[in-house]
């Protein structure tokens, strides 16, 4: 949906009450789009990302990084890390 300024201001609650209701509004001044007000991400819990396409989880903790690298002796982890970013 597309509104300008004015109707914006004149009619605030009604559009977000759209938002809310999972529409876009998009925000115009002088016929040139400048905002939106987009519906807020809805938290999910774990059960509902199972519902994903393309996610698979059978209920455990991960088991953690298989190829891990050991901080060298003697080497401070800050240094480690700076030379790991170059």
């Amino acid at each position: 949906m597309d509104t300008t300024i004015r109707d914006l201001k004149a009619h605030l609650s009604e559009y977000i009450r759209r938002a809310a209701a999972g529409e876009s509004v998009s925000v115009s001044i002088h016929r040139k789009t400048v905002a939106s007000i987009v519906p807020a991400r809805q938290e999910q819990d774990v059960t509902s990302l199972r519902e994903e396409p393309g996610i698979r989880w059978a209920g455990g903790k991960p088991a953690g990084m298989t190829d891990a690298e050991a901080l060298p002796e003697a080497v401070r982890l800050s240094e480690w890390i700076a030379e790991d970013r170059r």
